[in-house]
């Protein structure tokens, strides 16, 4: 089953690839159900659980790690969403924001994606410096500045899908482009990585961890700004959506359409 978070709503994709409209109908940047519960990020409405609001600022991204939910809000701000619908502010980087020149066009600067990578934490801005920390609460800027979207720890790699390309790093010191283009998301497939570009043939693979590319030459809906369109199905396939909904079969490189019209994506998700 898939969700998927879009400019008008949240939706769900059925194992039988049925569309199911889910009963929240603005803009959803991001979702995880949690003990049953959705606990839904938006950047219009903030985070809000089932049916309660629980922070009215702008809500990015969400992240569950060690049992606990954390939400990325516009600032950037970190909050830990608790058991009992309170949040607790852990990380407040406006500050640095301000000081660095961290900007967005629609809105204060926000964290975009967070991984583990060689034991630390690491989190990507829109636009601003990359985070490095030993936990959540101790992000601290380094020297990498983008415009950055999402993330990919392999093995001794880190990803990083930006405005201008991807990138990658072994050390969070030394960060060479591996192909250029408007990059967001990014997926690790079997023996494969997908992501995809703004392009009329927006597929684009690695072989090697992500050190050299290759485009799949299959036209699919042009992705636009701010679509996490992917999410991996099995090690040859993927579930693609923007404005329609396919499932891609990289190996072949076939497109098998499941939905022939969906609101603008902003993010797939696996559940």
């Amino acid at each position: 089953m898939y969700l998927i978070a879009t400019r008008a709503g949240l939706f769900k994709l059925t194992d039988e690839e049925n569309l199911e409209k889910l009963p929240y109908n603005f803009n959803v940047s991001d979702v995880i159900i949690n003990n049953e519960r959705f606990y839904v990020c938006s950047s219009e409405y903030g985070v809000i659980i089932d049916d309660k609001k629980i922070l009215e600022e702008g809500c990015w991204r969400l992240w569950k790690y060690n049992n606990t939910i954390y939400a990325f809000i516009e600032g950037p701000k970190i909050y830990e969403i608790k058991e009992d619908n309170s949040a607790n502010l852990v990380l407040d980087l406006t500050q640095e924001a301000e000081k660095m020149g961290w900007e967005f066009p629609y809105g204060p600067p926000h964290i975009t994606d967070v991984t583990l990578f060689k034991g630390l934490v690491v989190a990507t801005v829109e636009e601003g410096n990359l985070l490095v920390g030993d936990s959540i609460k101790n992000l601290k800027p380094i020297n990498f500045f983008a415009d950055m979207h999402n993330l990919l720890s392999k093995e001794d790699n880190l990803l990083i899908a930006t405005a201008s390309g991807i990138f990658t790093t072994n050390d969070l010191n030394k960060f060479e482009k591996r192909i250029g283009g408007y990059a967001h998301g990014i997926e690790e497939i079997g023996k494969f990585l997908v992501a995809h570009v703004m392009s009329d043939e927006p597929l684009i693979i690695s072989r090697d961890k992500g050190f050299s590319w290759e485009k799949v030459n299959l036209r699919l809906p042009r992705p636009t700004f701010g679509e996490t369109a992917i999410a991996k199905k099995n090690d040859g396939r993927i579930i693609y959506s923007t404005t329609a909904i396919y499932e891609v079969d990289i190996i072949e490189k076939r497109a098998r359409e499941l939905v022939k019209e969906i609101p603008t994506t902003n993010r797939v998700i696996r559940i």
